[in-house]
């Protein structure tokens, strides 16, 4: 249908975009290495460009309660050309945790299952994800549906635990249910999350798909519910035809997903997502009528139109988000190919608002961000070029003038460097004493920053807010916390200042002395750290004040978010001061080798005169290479204007 040809058009742009993004980046390293400015932190640099390519997705995640046909609905939209079901359906082997499914070719085909003992930790959700040893692996056959049917069973387990460790895990009491056994063990799911990977061409091209198993699953995963589902394309939340709209449907919407509002503001707001509502199961709303079939479809119409209307009074979202629909009968009569089954289904009508409603401007946007740092990559290179034609041109000409100049200039020429460098002498004596002085501060500004420092202040708050006995304890102790962080920013900010005025005055006093013109220590800027400080407060004022577990808010929302400001804060803190001393001992070292080469190719010049036209040659033969790579690096330079131009075009 043409919906899905649409969805198809989408996920084969993004493969599209992908592919191209990924040729752009190889041309650019394939220079690199053929021209010899493959250096580690340009590698690097492609290689996390290639990581972000490859990871380049849409996303579609699916959030309901258990029993509304989640996957039979997931099933019919995207894997029916199997002619088979990919995810279990059915109470009995229901996924009890949430699950993605995707395709990584650098990754084996099968299932990937987080345990739920993960949660102990006090790591980002984030953090754990990518560390390959906190998964369990079950291998499948993709092409044998005994093989997947066994290693997807995982999906559904539970375990029986106390009700303490349940409890320690973060889990809520609708989490689990009360176990049979009579002995004070409750039955809780085996895994935290789930990650499928499987060959199949939508995946492939790009299309991620999470299931998400009820209310409970994203009222313990915090970190999920507040970060992965805003930064998804599609967010589908699937009803029951027959049940309505329950209480539990309404807190997913208002709590998880923020549905409080009427989705007209939203929209305005959200852009860059696509929020729709699906009605399954409108199949069981039909009574048969043998006497008069006619009017049992007219008022089976007359029913699923209610239940929309029921729907958009309460979620207070457009009639046009609302999609009426029947996994079951979409999945049979894509199956059976029975083309009016498919199209009582109604699945057609939210294929095509799914496909027609994508947010573009995600990939437009990273696109743009790999575009400009390839292109800054190649504009070093292109400085670095620069630099050697010029000093290539310089010794042409230094050794052309030579040619045509007497002995009495050249000596004339040797003891100007020699005075020169006897200057130049004296500035590097200086740097040599004022090194200890850079470590010391160094160190000092280190100090200031340690990461350490604010993950233990962090632990005595969380301290804090666990003994806290009332809200008005637990917002002193928030106060204090951020009043502590701020004051490590404004050490640091008093700190930064007191070098950058030391050796703004040593290094302009040292540049004056060299004639290398003005110098000047450019400043650090700390705001941005307060700024992330303030961000945290806000949150922590809108969320662990009024949650039931500030505490445990605290160190999975709250916490990570300074500490991560103030780890920045230590790592450009350090970098910028090894800057500082660079930015003056460098120009005073390349001014120290130019003399240098100058006074050896006078000495050259004087013992062998007869080289020099040699000399002069070997000159010219690396302004020849120097063109060479000038050439090469514009045909690059070139191309991905061109592919700029060509995705603008597109987008």
């Amino acid at each position: 249908m043409p919906s899905k040809h649409v969805l198809t058009e989408r996920l084969a742009n993004l493969q599209s975009w992908r592919y191209g993004m990924g040729a752009q980046i190889e041309r650019v390293r394939e220079f690199l290495v053929d021209h010899g400015y493959n250096n580690d932190e340009a590698m690097a640099t492609l290689a996390d460009l290639k990581a972000t390519v490859r990871a380049a997705a849409i996303t579609i995640i699916f959030v309901a309660e258990a029993g509304r046909g989640k996957s039979e609905l997931v099933n019919a939209l995207f894997f029916a050309d199997l002619g088979r079901r990919l995810l279990p359906s059915g109470e009995a082997r229901a996924t009890r945790c949430i699950t993605e499914v995707r395709f990584d070719q650098s990754r084996r085909t099968g299932l990937r299952l987080l345990p739920i003992e993960s949660r102990e930790t006090p790591q980002r959700f984030q953090d754990i994800y990518q560390d390959d040893a906190a998964w369990r692996f079950i291998a499948f056959e993709a092409d044998n549906p005994e093989s997947m049917t066994a290693a997807f069973a995982a999906l559904a387990e539970t375990r029986h635990v106390s009700v303490a460790d349940a409890l320690s895990w973060g889990l809520h009491q609708d989490s689990f249910s009360d176990s049979n056994n009579n002995q004070g063990q409750v039955e809780v799911p085996c895994w935290r999350y789930a990650s499928i990977n499987f060959p199949h061409p939508l995946l492939d091209a790009g299309l991620v798909v999470i299931d998400t198993p009820g209310l409970s699953a994203l009222t313990v995963e915090p970190e999920f519910t507040h970060e992965c589902i805003p930064a998804a394309d599609a967010v589908v939340v699937v009803l029951d035809a027959v049940e309505g709209v329950t209480k539990r449907d309404m807190a997913i919407w208002k709590d998880a997903l923020g549905g409080a509002r009427n989705m007209r503001d939203r929209e305005r707001v959200e852009s860059t997502q696509v929020r729709l509502v699906a009605v399954n199961k409108i199949d069981l709303l039909y009574v048969e009528n043998a006497l008069d079939p006619a009017a049992a479809y007219q008022l089976w119409l007359r029913e699923v139109d209610k239940r929309v209307q029921d729907v958009t009074d309460l979620m207070r979202v457009d009639p046009i988000r609302v999609q009426p629909v029947s996994a079951t009968q979409a999945l049979i009569g894509k199956l059976s190919q029975n083309t009016e089954t498919l199209l009582t289904s109604r699945l057609h009508h939210l294929e095509r608002a799914l496909a027609m409603n994508l947010p573009e401007s995600r990939h437009a946007e990273l696109g743009g961000d790999i575009l400009s740092a390839l292109s800054t990559t190649l504009e070093g290179v292109q400085a670095s070029l620069d630099q050697s034609r010029y000093q290539a041109l310089e010794g042409l000409r230094t050794l052309t003038e030579l040619r045509r100049k007497n002995l009495l200039l050249t000596d004339a020429i040797h003891v100007s460097a020699s005075n020169t460098l006897s200057v130049l002498q004296a500035a590097q004596d200086e740097l040599r004493v004022i090194k200890p002085i850079h470590g010391a501060l160094s160190k000092e500004l280190a100090e200031l920053t340690n990461p350490q420092l604010a993950k233990d202040d962090a632990e005595i708050t969380h301290t804090q807010l666990a003994q806290a006995s009332s809200p008005a304890i637990t917002g002193e102790a928030l106060t204090l916390y951020f009043a502590r962080s701020r004051a490590r920013v404004a050490a640091l900010d008093a700190k930064l200042n007191d070098i950058r005025l030391v050796f703004g005055n040593l290094g302009e006093k040292i540049f004056r002395t060299l004639s290398l013109g003005h110098h000047e220590v450019h400043p650090f800027a700390t705001h941005r750290f307060l700024s992330e400080i303030d961000k945290a407060e806000e949150n922590a004022n809108s969320e662990i004040l009024r949650a039931g577990r500030p505490a445990g808010q605290f160190m999975q929302l709250i916490a990570p978010r300074v500490i991560h400001a103030l780890e920045i804060a230590h790592r450009e803190s350090a970098s910028w001061m090894r800057g500082v001393f660079t930015s003056i001992e460098k120009p005073v070292s390349d001014m120290h080798q130019r003399i240098v080469q100058r006074s050896e190719k006078v000495e050259m010049i004087r013992a062998a005169e007869l080289d020099l036209a040699e000399k002069i040659a070997d000159f010219q033969a690396s302004l020849d290479v120097i063109k060479s790579k000038h050439s090469a690096l514009g045909a690059v330079r070139e191309g991905l204007e061109r592919f700029a131009g060509k995705r603008r075009a597109e987008e």
